[in-house]
């Protein structure tokens, strides 16, 4: 796929069309790209970002639905996750903390408002790249979802769809390392158990975010183990300290409290793009106001540091409830 590594985090409104870029740069619709080979090792995620008609999105959920339950029945199939994004963290941006929360439900408010189309970020989870490849995954997002993406476009007979379909964003990842409320996972195997068992259920009301950074693709790799000791912070800290479960207590608007997250997950996109690397940075919280809390605390904004001074594109750090979650059989 060909990206512009330097747009990768753009952000820009159609007056026409109101779309704006989420975490990654929009690219022209391809497949190209959607390979890995054989030998790399994991679970692999085909990640899709796209954004919806607001009239097209019953179409949309019910093609989700179809493509999951035909995915479900491939060799090699671990979870399919639908989430929509609704908001924005400020915290990840440093900004004063007087503004912490203050964009958490801006794009569900844009939606209601008729001003943003829906936006979302696909999930498909696979044992590693044989079954993935030989699922037809991305074929059937083709098949199933893409002629729902058509932009409505004004006409002397009303608003009709366009020709094509508004530029999405897709690429493989493979998750790297995971963590949740048990344990921290780095081995293929452990991770691949974390991806069978995801917290993230639409029932319970969870804010998932995700953090797209770029770095360096030269050493790239050594990288990663300071990245996981972000991930073992965000999965062992909490406020109060002395809180007695060994959780933490509910944050809120007006306080600094935070439980633990549910889990977190580091996924590197298997290509580079040019000179730099793409990573998601996944957590599942149990409020927007715990992870927003969890930036304030010095435990955390100490580890993050070496990360931080590595990433030469970013952070972007949208909010997502998750609207459809299948697991394997």
């Amino acid at each position: 796929m060909d990206l512009n590594r330097r747009t990768f985090l753009q952000s820009s409104l159609a007056a026409t069309g109101g779309l704006i870029a989420t975490g990654f740069a929009p690219s022209a619709f391809s497949a190209q790209g959607l390979s890995a080979s054989p030998s790399t090792e994991g679970a692999l995620t085909l990640y899709t970002e796209f954004r919806v008609v607001p009239s097209q999105n019953a179409q949309v959920l019910a093609a989700i639905d179809a493509l999951a339950k035909d995915l479900r029945a491939r060799p090699g199939f671990l979870s399919l996750a639908l989430k929509q994004m609704s908001g924005d963290s400020t915290m990840v941006k440093n900004y004063p903390e007087r503004y912490k929360g203050v964009l958490a439900t801006a794009y569900l408010d844009g939606v209601e408002a008729h001003t943003q189309p829906v936006f979302y970020v696909l999930f498909i989870r696979f044992n590693d790249a044989a079954t993935l490849q030989a699922s037809g995954a991305a074929q059937a997002f083709d098949k199933a979802v893409l002629p729902h993406l058509h932009p409505l476009l004004p006409t002397a007979q009303g608003p009709q769809p366009g020709p094509q379909p508004m530029a999405i964003y897709r690429g493989l990842f493979v998750t790297v390392a995971a963590g949740d409320r048990k344990g921290i996972y780095s081995s293929p195997a452990a991770i691949r158990d974390f991806l069978r068992r995801p917290v993230d259920l639409p029932e319970r009301d969870t804010v998932s975010v995700e953090n797209h950074v770029m770095v360096a693709d030269a050493g790239h790799l050594a990288l990663e183990p300071q990245v996981a000791a972000l991930l073992k912070i965000a999965q062992g800290t909490y406020q109060p300290m002395d809180e007695a479960n060994g959780v933490g207590l509910p944050g809120a608007s007006d306080n600094r409290h935070y439980r633990k997250a549910l889990s977190t997950e580091i996924l590197r996109n298997v290509h580079a793009d040019g000179d730099l690397r793409a990573y998601l940075l996944h957590g599942v919280w149990e409020s927007v106001w715990d992870h927003e809390n969890s930036h304030l605390d010095p435990r955390f904004q100490a580890a993050v540091a070496p990360v931080g001074a590595a990433v030469m594109v970013g952070p972007v750090e949208p909010f997502y409830v998750t609207r459809q979650l299948v697991t394997a059989a």
